[in-house]
């Protein structure tokens, strides 16, 4: 009896052994049909004008809506209410009310905004894989994320400092900005020089169209392939978002591009530009007609929207240096002076393909040349100090101006 009392006992304590041993491997394995393969998390500011067009961007969310392996995650900031966090699922909206920004009337503008949305995001959907997707108005260095409505201020924005701020300590790995003229060198190596992880960006280097992204096409794709890696799904935005414009012949403007830039290279492309101009500094005077030939080869069809002050960098730099082989526009020039030139503008050529990954033009930006990222270049100095709608005094609070291509300007204004 005490012998079969002990075995039972035994076989007990065997069982709890193997229930403790086994308990951290059924855990773990919980915790990983937890997690997704991507978080989508977008941020939806439509407190200002394109509140129609948010509403329309959603809709086609909500036609493909979260799966097991996608999280489609939004804060929605409408033009005339309080804002509100919602997963994404097909055909509706489940409001996610243990959020902290949910049913405030926020400031888009303030960066600790759009830290705790990506930071609910990130934290309440685990996910293996991270796209953040930014939607309003964009203005190039100034900014973006413009809010109408904040109580007791009126308008605010994000500046790309505000957006270091907001992302630093995040691995992500798409950036996407649904809005216009953020593919520029100076928003990528602001984000690059302040320590951003970012693995690939996806901007505009002119005009986003109302329409904005065709979601419904992206995230179709995207549910069929969730594994996908960061690279293919910058790729996919790319290729549905230009295919929407060029066939569909919704675009309010034909000038329409996109591209994908590995931030971790705009580190050398800067470093090669720096080179460059300083090699052209040796003698501006001598490459005077050079560089204003190659600005005017790089002033691309979004001009005509105001944003003259622009101009597409690869362009530029391709334009300079096919110039310097020409003997008879370098006859006046030290051949040490146009050989450091070359050099140095192939080299940035290079690093420039290195970071441009992938870029599309609708048939009207294909044929202007339009190669992804562009560069601020306003004409005059006088446009420069005077004109406000340049914002010169901001542009020199970014990291890329001091990096040599401010003092290139005004070498070249004062020839």
């Amino acid at each position: 009896m005490i012998k079969a009392r002990g075995r039972k006992l035994k076989r007990i304590a065997v069982m709890i052994i193997l229930v403790l041993i086994l308990l951290p491997i059924s855990t773990t394995v919980f915790a990983a049909n937890l997690t997704s393969d991507w978080t989508l998390a977008i941020f939806l500011d439509s407190d200002n004008n394109l509140d129609l067009w948010a509403q329309k961007d959603l809709n086609e969310m909500m036609a493909v809506g979260s799966t097991p392996s996608m999280n489609i995650i939004v804060y929605w900031d409408r033009y005339d209410g309080p804002a509100h966090c919602y997963k994404v699922v097909k055909d509706n909206l489940i409001e996610l009310k243990d959020s902290k920004l949910n049913g405030i009337e926020p400031n888009m503008g303030d960066p600790m905004t759009l830290r705790e949305f990506v930071k609910y995001a990130y934290g309440k959907f685990p996910a293996r894989k991270h796209a953040i997707l930014c939607f309003d108005h964009g203005d190039d260095f100034r900014g973006c994320m413009y809010d109408e409505h904040i109580p007791f201020e009126g308008f605010d924005l994000l500046t790309h400092q505000e957006v270091v701020t907001a992302l630093s300590n995040f691995k992500i790995d798409v950036l996407i900005y649904s809005a216009c003229v953020l593919s520029t060198i100076e928003v990528a190596y602001e984000y690059y020089a302040s320590g951003l992880d970012i693995n690939y960006y996806v901007a505009n280097e002119g005009y986003d169209p109302m329409d904005g992204f065709p979601y419904d096409q992206i995230l179709s794709r995207l549910k069929a392939q969730p594994n996908i890696e960061p690279f293919e799904l910058s790729r996919i935005f790319v290729d549905e978002y230009i295919d929407y414009y060029t066939y569909t012949g919704k675009a309010y403007s034909q000038a329409v591009t996109l591209s994908v830039t590995k931030i971790n290279e705009i580190g050398k492309v800067t470093s090669d530009t720096k080179n460059m101009v300083q090699a052209i500094e040796q003698d501006m005077q001598g490459y005077t007609g050079i560089v204003s030939d190659a600005r005017g080869q790089a002033n691309l069809p979004w001009s005509e929207n105001g944003w003259e002050r622009l101009i597409d960098l690869q362009t530029f730099v391709k334009t300079i240096h096919n110039e310097s082989l020409k003997p008879e526009n370098t006859k006046n020039i030290e051949p040490t002076v146009k050989n450091a030139v070359l050099s140095s503008s192939a080299a940035l050529l290079t690093s420039l393909s290195n970071a441009i990954v992938y870029h599309r033009n609708t048939p009207a930006m294909e044929k202007a040349g339009c190669k992804g990222i562009c560069v601020y270049f306003p004409t005059s100095q006088g446009s420069y100090q005077n004109n406000k709608n340049l914002y010169g005094s901001l542009y020199e609070t970014m990291k890329f101006a001091g990096e040599g291509w401010l003092g290139f300007l005004n070498a070249y204004w004062s020839t």
